[in-house]
C-alpha cells in the first residue's frame, strides 16, 4: 500500500510539473447577470456611486483614506502568503463585507483600484460597463468598491475599474486555482507619505502623515523618481537607476516578481557591461496584457544601482512590444528580495537599503 501511495504521489508530482500553467481566462459577461447591478454613471440618480472626476486625476471630496488611529502613525502589514510563489508586493485586504483577498501594491498599475470578474460576482459589486465585450474584446468598466481595508487604514470610494477576465492555474485544462488579487495602483499608493517594502522581515510599512526618516541614512542609497500623468489620470513612476553602470530610467513595477523587462534597444546598451549570456526565446505572462514573446536569460552578477544582484533574471522584448510601449523597460522586485526599498512620495525618491544586517 505504501508503495502504491508513493507511486501515486510521484505520478501527481510529475503531472504538476509537466502540465501546470498559468493562463488568462475570459469570464462571463457581467452586464445583466443575476445579482450584479448595472447602472449608468451619467444618470443623476446614480451619481453618488461614481467619483465625478474619475478621468481627471484630481482628488474628489468623496474619496478618502481613513485611519483608525488618531496619530496616523506608520504601521506594518505582513506580506501575503502569495509572495512566496510570485514575489510581488502583496498584503491581505478585506472588503466591507469581511471577504478577504490578496491586494497587490502595484506601482506598475496606472489606475487607483482594479478588480476582476470574480470580485464583482462574489461581492455583487455595482458596475457601469464601458465596453460590454464581444467575441473580439473583453468587457470592462467601472465598479463601485465602497471600502477596502488595509491594516489600520480604509480606502473608501476610490475610482475602481473591473475587467471580465482573470488568471487561472490549470492542469491539463482543468482549473486548480483562480486569480483573486485586487490591484491597488500608483494613484492610491501615492496618497501615503511613503510606502516601504521590507523583504527581510516580509512586511510593508505605510505612513499617512509621517515622512520617511531612516535611522542610519548612510546605509541607504537614494534614486530620484518622477511620476507622469496622462490626460486620463493614469500615473506612471519612472526611477533613474544605473543598470550595469549604464544610466537608465525604468518604470518601477512592484506588482511583478520578475527582474528586468527591457527593450532590445536598452539591452544593446546594457549588454556591453555584462558577461555574455545565452538568451532563450519564450513568453512572459502579464495579466490584462497577455502572453508576450521575449528572450529570457540570467545574468550571474548584475550591478543595480550601488548593489550587485546575483542570478538576475532579464527578459528582452522587441522594441514595438506592448510591455515597453512608452518606456525603455520595467524594473520588477526580483532584484530587491534581500533588502528593503522605500518609495518616498514626499521627496520623489526611492531609497534602497545597501547591506541589511538584520
Amino acid at each position: 500500500m505504501r508503495r502504491i501511495i508513493l507511486g501515486s504521489l510521484l505520478a501527481l508530482f510529475v503531472l504538476l510539473q509537466a502540465g501546470c500553467q498559468t493562463v488568462i481566462v475570459n469570464g462571463k459577461r457581467l452586464e445583466g447577470m443575476a445579482g450584479v447591478h448595472s447602472m449608468r454613471s451619467d444618470d443623476p440618480a446614480n451619481r453618488t456611486y461614481w467619483a465625478k472626476d474619475i478621468y481627471s486625476g484630481n482628488r474628489d471630496s468623496t474619496r478618502q483614506i481613513d485611519g483608525n488611529t488618531e496619530q496616523h502613525d506608520p504601521f506594518r502589514i505582513k506580506y501575503h502568503p502569495s509572495y512566496s510563489a510570485n514575489r510581488w508586493m502583496a498584503v491581505e485586504g478585506s472588503l466591507g463585507n469581511g471577504r478577504k483577498y490578496p491586494v497587490i501594491l502595484d506601482t506598475g498599475a496606472s489606475i487607483a483600484l482594479f478588480v476582476n470578474d470574480i470580485h464583482v460576482m462574489e461581492n455583487k459589486l455595482a458596475i457601469s460597463p464601458i465596453n460590454s465585450g464581444d467575441d473580439d474584446s473583453v468587457g470592462w468598466g467601472r465598479c463601485h468598491l465602497p471600502e477596502l481595508h488595509l491594516g489600520q487604514v480604509t480606502v473608501a470610494n476610490w475610482p475602481c475599474f473591473y475587467r471580465e477576465q482573470h488568471t487561472e492555474i490549470q492542469l491539463l485544462g482543468l482549473a486548480l486555482a483562480r486569480g483573486k488579487a485586487i490591484i491597488a495602483g500608483l494613484p492610491a499608493l501615492r496618497s501615503f507619505k511613503y510606502v516601504a517594502f521590507d523583504s527581510i522581515s516580509e512586511e510593508v510599512e505605510l505612513s499617512l502623515d509621517e515622512a520617511f526618516q531612516p535611522e542610519q541614512p548612510n546605509l541607504w542609497t537614494q534614486y530620484p523618481f518622477e511620476i507622469e500623468e496622462d490626460l486620463g489620470g493614469n500615473a506612471f513612476l519612472f526611477v533613474k537607476i544605473p543598470i550595469a553602470g549604464a544610466e537608465t530610467e525604468l518604470q518601477l513595477d512592484t506588482g511583478s516578481g520578475k527582474g528586468l523587462a527591457i527593450s532590445e534597444e536598452l539591452w544593446e546598451k546594457v549588454r556591453q557591461n555584462v558577461p555574455p549570456i545565452k538568451l532563450r526565446r519564450g513568453r512572459d505572462l502579464y495579466p490584462y496584457i497577455g502572453s508576450l514573446w521575449c528572450k529570457r536569460g540570467v545574468i550571474p552578477e548584475l550591478g543595480v544601482g550601488s548593489r550587485t544582484v546575483t542570478n538576475a533574471k532579464i527578459s528582452v522584448f522587441p522594441n514595438d512590444s506592448l510591455i515597453v510601449d512608452g518606456c525603455s523597460g520595467m524594473l520588477g522586485m526580483q532584484y530587491f528580495q534581500d533588502t528593503a526599498i522605500v518609495l518616498d512620495f514626499e521627496r520623489d525618491l526611492m531609497w534602497v537599503e545597501n547591506s541589511p544586517s538584520r
